[in-house]
């Protein structure tokens, strides 16, 4: 799945990830604005993430976006297992100095087409640091609802925080007709 797109971010491509970008990569979860947002620490070395590229599991796609050659953002989807296989779970992150360019939503709608046509994933789920508004946004504007909040789930700069739950369901799929149904129900005996 190789995309390109030349509307105003230079030439920007997204590609699966290779072991070579582990650098690059890195160093983006480092940056000052990326870091708290993320669920990383400042001391992730970059052998430690060239190993997990170079011994991938089966049920990890991970993208990253490439604006004139140089890695910019990174978005992963890992497909659940077992009697979870009809969910994934993602997560993104953008170089600071590439936010609000659309670039992060390129990535998560190249990862929202690989679960819904290739993986039939029914559910995608993520968590956002609460004090993300920008990311909750566009996980809103992609179609991600809230499920929920998990207080002081992380810490970030010395502070325990809450991450905000969310959750896009595969349209037309068994799942969101499921869940679609069950709230029809609800609101009609709600009325009554």
């Amino acid at each position: 799945m190789i995309k390109k797109d030349t509307g105003g971010n230079g030439s920007m491509k997204i590609r699966p990830i290779e072991v070579k970008d582990a650098g690059r990569i890195v160093g983006i979860m480092r940056q000052k604005t990326v870091l708290p947002n993320i669920i990383a620490l400042p001391s992730l070395r970059v052998e430690k993430f060239e190993s997990r590229l170079q011994n991938p599991s089966s049920d990890q796609h991970d993208f990253v976006a490439e604006v004139d050659g140089t890695v910019v953002g990174l978005c992963g989807l890992t497909q659940g297992i077992g009697r979870r296989a009809h969910t994934g779970s993602l997560f993104l992150f953008i170089d600071e100095n590439y936010h609000a360019q659309g670039i992060g939503t390129r990535l998560l709608k190249n990862a929202i087409d690989l679960a819904d046509n290739w993986l039939m994933i029914e559910r995608i789920e993520l968590t956002v640091i609460e004090s993300n508004t920008r990311a909750k946004a566009l996980y809103e504007r992609i179609g991600f609802e809230d499920e929920g909040f998990k207080h002081g789930s992380i810490i970030q700069n010395g502070q325990y925080v809450g991450e905000c739950c969310m959750a896009r369901y595969r349209p037309g799929g068994a799942v969101k007709k499921g869940y679609d149904k069950l709230r029809e129900t609800k609101q009609i005996e709600s009325s009554r």
